[in-house]
């Protein structure tokens, strides 16, 4: 912590990251590892995700508020995301696994299905309309808030809330009913 805590200049900044870090590492590192079923790995995103944080001090008003919750949860889920995709696209085959393997065996039990699904969403979001699709593809694949789409777009927060509502809901639709995520 002390890495990160050099890296900032204000006394102020340094105490609302230090209560950033003593209240959410915990469960930001069980949000990677949800995902990466890794530790180390899920270790690897906390890390990043802190290093990002850090680069976004002055959106945070305060460390024990829903909304910064939210926007740390935002930040390690889309790293740990990332580093998920980034693995699965240089999977390695350990020895062990090399050992049970058969000429049938493509891929892991399971990942040929969860790539699929992954596809098939991939698709559905891509033949949204783009006001809808780049809103949603801000939110939840950058991970960028409500206000940083607004700026970004020069929409209002409003507008940009009821674009990612709307976009959620013709997702929900397209999905035969099924929830968006």
């Amino acid at each position: 912590m002390l890495v990160y805590l050099s890296l900032l200049e204000e006394d102020q900044d340094k105490s609302k990251f230090e209560t950033l870090y003593l209240t959410y590492r915990q469960m930001m590192f069980r949000t990677a590892n949800s995902i990466l079923h890794d530790p180390q790995l899920a270790e690897d995103a906390v890390q990043q995700a802190f290093l990002r944080i850090l680069g976004h001090m002055d959106k945070i008003t305060s460390a024990e508020c829903p909304q910064t919750k939210s926007f740390v949860v935002i930040i390690v889920r889309n790293i740990a995301i990332n580093l998920y995709n980034s693995r699965r696209r240089h999977a390695v085959l350990s020895l062990d696994e090399l050992e049970d393997w058969t000429p049938g065996d493509l891929s892991p039990a399971g990942a040929v299905e969860a790539q699929d699904d992954y596809e098939r969403l991939a698709g559905l979001i891509a033949s949204l309309p783009e006001s809808y699709r780049g809103v949603l593809m801000l939110k939840y694949d950058n991970g960028y808030s409500t206000k940083e789409i607004a700026q970004m777009l020069g929409l209002s927060e409003e507008n940009v809330k009821k674009r990612i509502q709307r976009a959620r809901k013709k997702l929900e639709q397209v999905m035969g009913g099924v929830k968006a995520p």
